[in-house]
């Protein structure tokens, strides 16, 4: 027969195994907590590493903006990150034709509610001429006053060149031309087994790979513990 096992020593394993759960949840979140960016000017970024294995960063860079999600694990004196897949291509969608708000044809890019949006590369052919320049919230006036036979748009500083768009056979009198943009996954980051190696206690440090701003391309990134 097993002899019962007194009050006091059940007590003292109970708050034996209650100290080693603590301690053992102290190791496992040891590595958790938000990494921002030092020591690389015009740059802000951060990395949060979150308690049930999540992860999320942003990167800002002049215009452009980069961001991220997924899931990440220690792995000795490495942090692995493994974003979500990201696939989705951009595009541009033709959206309609308007009246323009001067003689010569204008190039106008909305977003999905409307708005109008800054910084997209234009190329315009209209025979014997081709306009270039890029937009401006209420759009690009091309120097075209004949029919614009072919429109280019792009995004270069992201590394998105000019997509030739279809233009529709009948699609009103106006001379603004109006296209609906649609990112996709521009801007989202594919972190696919990336490692980031620790420092010390509170530093993270990461070499910036696989991006579309190519002056940053193969830099290291520290990261500072909050």
């Amino acid at each position: 027969m097993f002899s019962t096992i007194p009050k006091f020593l059940l007590a003292t394993l109970s708050a034996g195994l209650l100290l080693f759960s603590t301690l053992a949840a102290q190791v496992l979140d040891k590595n958790v907590g938000s990494y921002c960016l030092t020591g690389v000017r015009e740059v802000g970024s951060c990395i949060q590493l979150i308690g049930d294995g999540r992860f999320k960063y942003f990167l800002a860079y002049g215009a452009y903006d980069e961001e991220s999600e997924g899931e990440w694990r220690a792995g000795g004196a490495e942090i692995i990150l493994k974003s979500k897949a990201y696939a989705q291509k951009p595009q541009f969608r033709f959206k309609e034709r308007r009246a323009a708000k001067g003689d010569t044809y204008e190039i106008i890019v909305v977003n999905k509610v409307g708005g109008g949006i800054a910084g997209i590369d234009v190329r315009a052919n209209c025979g014997t001429k081709t306009s270039e320049g890029y937009t401006q919230y209420y759009g690009f006036a091309t120097s075209c006053t004949n029919s614009l036979q072919k429109i280019e748009l792009g995004v270069a500083m992201v590394g998105l060149g000019y997509q030739p768009l279809k233009l529709p056979k009948s699609s009103g009198d106006g001379k603004a031309y109006v296209f609906e943009f649609d990112p996709g996954d521009l801007g989202k980051k594919t972190f696919d087994g990336v490692r980031l190696q620790r420092e010390g206690r509170d530093v993270l440090v990461l070499k910036y790979r696989d991006t579309l701003v190519k002056d940053l391309e193969g830099k290291l990134f520290r990261y500072q513990r909050q």
